[in-house]
């Protein structure tokens, strides 16, 4: 099933039993179910294989190894979730949980708790998943069989990667790199090969370009030399073509997309990769402008999408050839059956493809001067990711939770066990008649001691936790990127009665982020936002709030300000963001900033009739008429100039208009110029 093809090859590790003879400790196997089980999962069929894993779970006995037992059972829980049997998928997962607890053993846990966390990220619950990670990392250190050290470093790595946090994902494809070293049978070469794979495309993320193709190359060497190409070849070229395409060498790219197409298009079996070839072929032609053949290209790949839905979703195509047909001049047909996508993707999508596509749509509009529109999508985009940036703060904080829990429950285990030897040491001595006295001391000498240690371990423990609960406080109300206040810093302070002076707000936008996020690299998107908070922290005032509102927006709070004073303030934050560029490792990266600024209270308007979240909504309304007439400016609302009752609906819903019709006055203040590339 294509759409996991990220779960398969956490599964090909699966088929990992071989190990060195000399080690004693390593749990036992039945060889014989361990190649039925190989031979299940070489088959790669999910549609039969439940069948055939009941079949083996059937022939299973009281006398059958654990770790065997575990293995059949967790497939066959892995396979009730690919069938989409949630229900049943957990059941499974909770017997076979029973077992391995059972059993003590640690491979057997790291497998349970690991094909549990499968099963949750096939959901597209990654948060979750890397909050429970270390379940299975913690019995994974004194794990022995390779197959089980594979699968979870793999899957380790997969998770660190969903959240980019690539060097943690790259430690451990280096491990599970060392479990399949650790083999030699007929599946180590293609374990290999998939491995490098992995790490290819994890540098390919990280915009390291080079070192993905040397391990490409490595993969193809490998490949060639053990008769594997027909197994992996598509994948390796597919990795390149996208490697030539990111480095917008779009005619090699093409070149090797074309190649691949043809070696797919009769293959019933690749119909979800020749798919894909199709639409990276279409969006490679658009970003070149070739819109004809993008056409060409997309109308044959929605022809094959509508009969394989369930391989690759054909509203993205359709999508894709609204796009073209706008830039093709065919507006009104473009638009309409853009607009139908995203009406229907609003409800049904996931709110990360979602946000990418409302982009797309966004650009469509302003290409054809819809301006008002492209405005109101942008806002719509802004929200998406004001949600997830929200999402990422909580996933922080349980994250740093579950680390917390993980060495709390730790410590009480050491703490029992102390308390158990205790009680043990006291039930002999009683039945030791003759030195009651003696050994009377000694067991008052021996708990004294002991109630000290459990003291001083409640200590440091309660030491941790208040450690722990206060930076779970400081994350609370702390950007953990740029150590800014955050949005619920302000809202506290917003909320809390306070006495109002002449204040106002600044609400700030990096221009073209995305791009930079596409083309350079999230860790260089990263360097952009701790650098953009230097920059305002280096220009504001000891007295005012400069809080990271969400994704790359910032939002600063000025207190005591007189407003003839905020056009000036205004120019100095564009210059100093515009002005110089900003250094990413070896780049130099020049970016701009759009801007919305607004008195607060507005126009001496009461609480009741203007809040501070309706005038950050003025501003926001401001800085978005910016971005669309240009962006690297600034928009400054400086005065109301018509009763409020009389244009506040009009403020709420047509900012253009409130404009035209002189119901406020707005001054625009450009940055500096940026050097022509």
């Amino acid at each position: 099933m294509p759409k996991f093809l990220f779960l398969i090859a956490l599964l090909l590790g699966l088929s990992f039993t071989t190990v060195s003879a000399q080690e004693a400790t390593v749990p036992a196997v039945d060889q014989t179910i361990e190649d039925r089980l190989d031979a299940v999962l070489n088959a790669a069929n999910t549609e039969t294989s439940l069948q055939q894993l009941t079949e083996i779970r059937d022939d299973l006995t009281a006398e059958t190894p654990v770790m065997t037992r575990v293995r059949t059972l967790s497939y066959i829980a892995l396979d009730y979730a690919y069938l989409g049997d949630q229900e049943k998928a957990l059941e499974q997962i909770e017997e076979v949980r029973r077992i391995a607890e059972r059993s003590g053993l640690p491979d057997a846990i790291a497998e349970v708790e690991a094909t549990a966390l499968l099963i949750v990220a096939m959901q597209g619950k990654i948060s979750q998943a890397m909050a429970n990670l270390n379940d299975a990392l913690i019995p994974l250190e004194s794990a022995q069989i390779p197959r089980v050290k594979y699968f979870v470093n793999n899957l380790a790595a997969y998770l660190y990667q969903q959240r980019s946090q690539f060097d943690r994902a790259l430690e451990h494809l280096i491990y599970a790199a060392d479990a399949v070293a650790e083999t030699d049978d007929s599946r180590t070469l293609i374990r290999l090969v998939s491995t490098k794979l992995q790490i290819a495309n994890l540098y390919t993320q990280q915009k390291s370009y080079d070192l993905a193709i040397e391990q490409l190359d490595d993969a193809e060497k490998l490949a060639n030399e053990n008769d594997l190409m027909k197994q992996v070849g598509a994948d390796i070229m597919l990795q390149r073509a996208y490697i030539e395409s990111d480095r917008k060498n779009f005619d090699r790219a093409l070149g090797i997309y074309a190649r691949l197409r043809d070696q797919l298009k009769d293959n019933p079996d690749n119909v979800a990769n020749y798919l894909t070839v199709l639409n990276n072929m279409g969006d490679v032609d658009i970003r070149i402008g070739r819109y004809e053949d993008a056409r060409r290209v997309l109308e044959e790949a929605y022809t094959v999408a509508k009969l394989n839905p369930q391989q690759f979703k054909p509203d993205i195509i359709q999508f894709n050839l609204g796009y073209v047909d706008v830039f093709l001049g065919e507006i009104e047909q473009g638009l309409n059956e853009m607009r139908q996508i995203v009406d229907a993707a609003r409800e049904a999508w996931a709110p990360s493809e979602f946000e990418e596509l409302l982009g797309e749509y966004a650009d469509a509009l302003i290409h054809v001067g819809l301006h008002d529109e492209a405005i109101d999508v942008l806002i719509e985009q802004r929200e998406l990711r004001e949600e997830a940036y929200k999402g990422d703060q909580q996933k922080s904080i349980a994250e740093l939770q579950n680390l917390y829990d993980s060495k709390d429950k730790a410590m009480q285990i050491e703490l029992l066990s102390q308390k158990n030897e205790l009680n043990q040491q006291l039930i002999e001595n009683e039945s030791q008649k003759r030195t009651i006295l003696t050994l009377f001391v000694v067991v008052a000498v021996f708990a004294m001691i002991l109630v000290v240690l459990l003291y001083r371990a409640a200590q440091r423990s309660n030491r941790e936790l208040k450690v722990a609960n206060s930076k779970l406080a400081e994350q609370s109300v702390r950007d953990p990127l740029t150590g800014l206040l955050n949005r619920r810093a302000l809202q506290n302070k917003l909320r809390t009665p306070h006495k109002v002076g002449h204040d106002a707000m600044l609400l700030l936008d990096v221009d073209h982020f995305k791009r930079i996020n596409d083309n350079l690299g999230h860790a260089a998107g990263d360097d952009v936002l701790v650098e953009v908070s230097k920059r305002l922290l280096q220009v504001s005032r000891e007295s005012d709030l400069v809080v990271r509102w969400g994704g790359e927006e910032f939002l600063i709070y000025l207190t005591n300000t007189e407003q003839s004073k905020l056009p000036a303030m205004a120019k100095r934050m564009l210059d100093v963001i515009g002005s110089t560029p900003i250094q990413s490792g070896d780049r130099e990266i020049w970016i701009t900033a759009t801007a919305g600024f607004i008195s607060y209270p507005f126009a001496d308007l009461h609480e009741n009739q203007m809040d501070w979240e309706e005038t950050l909504q003025l501003a926001d309304m401001v800085l978005y008429a910016g971005k669309v007439h240009g962006r690297n400016q600034a928009w400054g609302v400086m005065a109301l100039n018509k009763p409020f009752a009389e244009v506040q609906k009009l403020l709420e819903t047509d900012l253009p208009g409130a404009i035209e019709q002189d119901a406020i006055s707005v001054e625009i203040l450009h940055g500096p110029e940026q050097p022509k590339p």
